[in-house]
């Protein structure tokens, strides 16, 4: 007859081993995380710094737009005095020019004097427009 004998297992050992190796599964779980983290949190500066020039671009953008527009109006108001408001009929900003419609008899030659050849003229017999290009305007008067 062949008896065998089984040892008995070390049962602290073996909960030792399962301890370890849990810890070092949640060891390597919290290392990932805070890896995670500070790249996550260094993009997070890199896009804030991003957004914050792209805020100052269209701030700096749209105050420029104010001037450019702040000088047309002024333009448009100064031609307006010239000719003598009563004479206006319509005062339009298309593509890039001021388009002036006055009345027929409406003297256009202070226009003429402060534009030059640059104040466009069409002449009918129901009235007289007058168009002048905003890129002289804003040129001549633009100050950054």
């Amino acid at each position: 007859m062949i008896f065998i004998v089984k040892k008995e297992p070390n049962r602290l050992k073996t909960l030792i081993v399962i301890f370890i190796a849990l810890g070092v599964l949640v060891g390597g779980f919290v290392f990932y995380y805070l890896q995670m983290s500070k790249k996550f949190q260094h993009n997070n500066a890199i896009l804030s710094e991003q957004l914050k020039e792209h805020q100052d671009i269209e701030k700096k953008r749209l105050e420029q737009n104010a001037k450019v527009e702040d000088v047309i109006l002024k333009e448009a108001k100064s031609c307006v005095d010239l000719i003598g408001q009563e004479k206006i009929q319509s005062i339009k900003i298309v593509k890039d020019k001021l388009h002036i419609v006055c009345d027929w008899d409406t003297d256009i030659e202070p226009l003429f004097i402060r534009y030059g050849v640059l104040a466009l003229v069409k002449s009918t017999p129901e009235n007289i427009r007058i168009s002048i290009d905003l890129k002289f305007i804003v040129e001549s008067n633009y100050e950054a």
